[in-house]
């Protein structure tokens, strides 16, 4: 889920495929697949893009992230914009089209592993 001014907040394939933002014309993204955000894989270290910007070894981050910044509650406070409760727990990452995104079920408590959400 992208994250936008005003506590927005747009699935993913809005903002990969293209339809959003304006400033990607409405082109998809060239990191996403298939119009979507690319699957989450565990930071090795010993790989050619690792940063430890994005994590520690393990944790899980999709391709194209440059940064992570600790969890959506961490910025809460720090800016105007209000997110949900249930997405604050949530790992706050930036992307290569420098946009903000968390992912459900990826928590800042449990970095390598994606948790399933209960829908009851």
């Amino acid at each position: 889920m992208f994250l936008a001014a005003g506590g927005q907040i747009y699935p993913d394939v809005l903002i990969c495929s293209g339809v959003l933002p304006e400033q990607m014309n409405g082109e998809p993204c060239p990191y996403a697949e298939n119009g979507r955000l690319p699957t989450p894989v565990p930071l090795n270290k010993d790989s050619p893009g690792y940063s430890p910007d994005k994590g520690e070894s393990g944790d899980l981050c999709p391709p194209c992230i440059i940064g992570y910044w600790a969890s959506l509650g961490r910025w809460q406070e720090d800016g105007e914009q209000i997110y949900p409760q249930e997405l604050l727990p949530l790992r706050l990452f930036k992307c290569r089209q420098n946009m903000w995104l968390v992912i459900p079920g990826l928590y800042e408590a449990a970095p390598s592993q994606i948790l399933q959400i209960d829908a009851n």
